[in-house]
């Protein structure tokens, strides 16, 4: 036990595992919640219980979310039953790594979030605009399925041929992946989990448009930005030149050989303002 409470911390404390973070905030709410259950049944409080589970998911009743406002986000990482959690899990690794390699940890926890909280705002909004669903009385909503669904979707709209390998099926563009899912949670939005089936489009409706924002952003960089960004042959043979040139306050082609193997690995976004700067010089010294 020791051991494994030592890998947890080594997750937690690696400002890298983002995505593992959430991982395990999802799997560490619902054994407390679960150990909960036990302890509180064999005391003969399920009255408790049930008290905790409406402390911490979501109610479509307006009122009541206005006097628990922390629902909004506590119920994107509480489950309450384990195939819902593992199956939430499951995806949330597969695509959050996609989406962690072409985007970065930063933007994979946003989306996170803004997919449950937008999934969260259609919930309550259609469960109280169409007499069908109040005719149906309260509900609560629980699970990340509509974070995860913002992350699959948004996943898709960035790399939408990027290929993913199932059982059945064998390779599988994820853009059918996630058009699978969002045309099944129509068709469920009127049935047993309608709730949920919402906050679903809900979440997958905040994926495309921020996956959209992004790429917009990218095409309106500057024009010397892009040119860096995209390692184009021009600016390698340009810092090239530069470095050969041997000119007063020219910085060394280790330096030069660092930057380029950081952008390499991390991508342009991760160099500091001073290597951004060197890098422009360097490319700009031909011009």
């Amino acid at each position: 036990m020791k051991s494994i409470w030592q890998d947890i911390k080594l997750v937690i404390q690696n400002p890298e595992n983002g995505l593992w973070r959430l991982i395990l905030a999802n799997v560490f709410v619902f054994v407390g919640v679960s150990l909960s259950h036990v302890f509180l049944s064999l005391a003969g409080k399920e009255a408790w219980y049930n008290q905790l589970l409406e402390q911490i998911a979501l109610s479509s009743q307006p009122k009541i979310v206005l006097y628990k406002p922390w629902t909004f986000f506590t119920y994107f990482f509480a489950h309450f039953e384990i195939f819902h959690l593992v199956f939430n899990m499951l995806f949330l690794y597969w695509f959050g790594s996609i989406i962690y390699t072409f985007i970065g940890q930063k933007r994979l926890i946003q989306l996170y979030f803004l997919g449950g909280l937008a999934g969260a705002i259609v919930y309550i909004l259609l469960l109280n605009s169409f007499s069908y669903f109040v005719m149906k009385g309260p509900i609560y909503l629980n699970g990340a399925s509509a974070s995860v669904f913002a992350i699959v979707v948004g996943a898709a709209t960035l790399q939408p041929n990027y290929k993913v390998h199932l059982l059945i099926f064998g390779e599988v563009a994820i853009k059918y992946v996630a058009a699978f899912y969002i045309l099944w949670s129509m068709i469920e939005t009127t049935g047993t989990n309608a709730g949920g089936n919402i906050a679903h489009l809900g979440g997958a409706l905040l994926g495309f448009l921020y996956a959209y924002s992004y790429q917009r952003k990218q095409l309106r960089r500057p024009a010397p930005e892009e040119k860096i960004y995209s390692y184009s042959m021009t600016v390698q043979k340009k810092i090239q030149d530069f470095v050969e040139q041997n000119e007063p306050e020219e910085i060394e082609e280790d330096e030069l050989n660092a930057i380029l193997d950081k952008i390499s690995t991390s991508g342009y976004e991760s160099l500091s303002k001073h290597e951004k700067k060197r890098l422009f010089k360097a490319s700009q010294k031909n011009d």
